[in-house]
């Protein structure tokens, strides 16, 4: 499956050619890099903390949309113009363990002081 970036979102293709398959064995495995505990840490908490169940209906694919609208205009005789594509936007280079404790600090509930527990006013 492969993800990339389109005009409001993103898009996923899971169909490939044939000179974009590659033999498992030619993938570099990274079989020398190391994790620390802190990174696998991070990393499992994210991925628990943003995990959810799946539901289709949620989505739908806007690209299929908008070329059935254009075949639906084309097919009734009307002129079909495409709006140049934008130049492409490099990503902003970033610290990854940075932004895994950020999404972290996100996903995590906020807590609520328990009833006995809150904080009373001092008379003045």
């Amino acid at each position: 499956m492969l993800v990339r970036p389109y005009e409001n979102g993103l898009i996923m293709h899971s169909l490939y050619y044939a000179n974009e398959v590659r033999n498992f064995a030619e993938i570099a495995k990274a079989e020398n890099t190391k994790l620390s505990e802190d990174e696998i840490k991070l990393g499992a908490t994210l991925i628990e903390s943003m995990s959810d169940g799946f539901e289709p209906g949620k989505y739908h694919d806007e690209y299929r949309e908008r070329v059935h609208a254009m075949l639906e205009e084309k097919s009734k005789g009307q002129e079909i113009t495409v709006a140049a594509p934008d130049a492409p936007r490099h990503a902003q280079i970033i610290d990854l363990m940075q932004a895994l404790k950020q999404s972290i600090e996100k996903a995590k509930p906020k807590e609520k002081a328990a009833p006995g527990q809150r904080k009373r006013k001092t008379a003045s």
